[in-house]
């Protein structure tokens, strides 16, 4: 869908915060800071809204669509339905996604090899990492 911002989102993106980004920069973010999050871009993005059946929404994808693929720019999701890996899913839907508009890439952002919070990206594989200003690809001994 357009990036658009509604509330909706906004009550999901807090319970996401606080659940698992409680000491971050975010966590205090007011509408009108996800709002223009979501809104003041000049670039091509949108949202993708993962629904269930009976319309809850339970996640949300902030996305930039490039010439040769999509930027995974944030995602959010119910903490309830952890265990379900909806970020995974989030990010295996772009790449059916970038499949189908025959796109060669989805890039998911920084990566630090040490994070916790970033780990779950070295799951997804071919992977290639920004080093030093060359592309490579991450050594599947990597963490």
């Amino acid at each position: 869908m357009p990036a658009r911002a509604t509330t909706d989102q906004y009550v999901l993106f807090r319970k996401y915060q606080a659940a698992r980004h409680a000491d971050g920069d975010m966590a205090g973010m007011s509408f009108s800071d996800y709002r223009s999050m979501v809104e003041d871009t000049p670039i091509d993005t949108f949202v993708v809204e993962f629904r269930t059946p009976d319309d809850h929404l339970t996640g949300v994808s902030l996305v930039d669509r490039l010439g040769d693929g999509f930027s995974a720019v944030y995602s959010f999701y119910d903490p309830a339905a952890a265990t379900r890996s909806p970020g995974s899913f989030a990010i295996m839907w772009l790449i059916e996604r970038a499949r189908m508009q025959q796109l060669p890439y989805v890039y998911l952002g920084y990566w630090i090899a040490r994070s916790n919070k970033m780990s779950y990206k070295s799951n997804f594989r071919p992977a290639e990492i920004l080093s030093r200003g060359m592309w490579r690809v991450l050594d599947t001994a990597e963490p």
